[in-house]
């Protein structure tokens, strides 16, 4: 049986504040300029009370701008390019918007030095959507598909790689044109080859 936890519960409408200012700061100022003072400031919140909800800053910033992505499990077709495509255009939805867009440099950089942001980002991101994706090529090598030679953990790296360096250093776009054109060059090169 679950015990209560000891004091007052939480109220919801302080997590709301702050995780808006934070997201409201980081699109006005950019991620290196964002500090808990500015947030707890525009939050209308004292700074114990945010450190007792987060740690750190860029586990703030997760929580603000991507707590909302999971690991979400989108139905398969059974043909491989559409099946690749509704995963990548979720991805590129996440990577997309201001707030993201803002964040994702400081907090790749963040990852490096912060023990803590690194095993929630891999724990609730990184591996089970791995693991979706690991499954759903799978699935299209065992129905022939894919080529049996194919590294399955290298095109799911191209996959995101792709997104996630749009999204941080190139400043190119990020749209459902950009799944529709990577997805049909991967499955290009995932065919089996046919011998004359």
């Amino acid at each position: 049986m679950a015990t209560r936890p000891r004091g007052r519960p939480r109220d919801p409408a302080i997590n709301d504040a702050i995780l808006t200012a934070a997201r409201e700061l980081l699109v006005e100022f950019g991620y290196a300029e964002l500090s808990m003072e500015a947030v707890a400031a525009r939050a209308g919140v004292s700074k114990p009370t945010l450190y007792l909800r987060w740690p750190s800053r860029g586990v703030l910033i997760w929580d603000a701008v991507f707590e909302n992505v999971r690991s979400v499990n989108v139905p398969e077709h059974g043909d491989l390019a559409t099946d690749l495509r509704a995963a990548l255009e979720l991805g590129i939805a996440d990577f997309a918007s201001p707030e993201a867009r803002a964040a994702l440099p400081g907090m790749l950089a963040e990852l490096t030095s912060s023990h803590e942001l690194a095993r929630i980002v891999r724990a609730r991101v990184i591996e089970p959507n791995y693991a979706r994706m690991h499954g759903l090529l799978e699935r299209a090598q065992q129905r022939g598909a894919i080529r049996a030679d194919v590294d399955l953990t290298l095109v799911i790296d191209a996959l995101f790689g792709t997104a996630l360096a749009r999204a941080t250093v190139l400043d190119r776009p990020l749209d459902r044109s950009l799944a529709q054109q990577l997805v049909d060059l991967v499955v290009a090169g995932l065919a089996p080859r046919h011998q004359d």
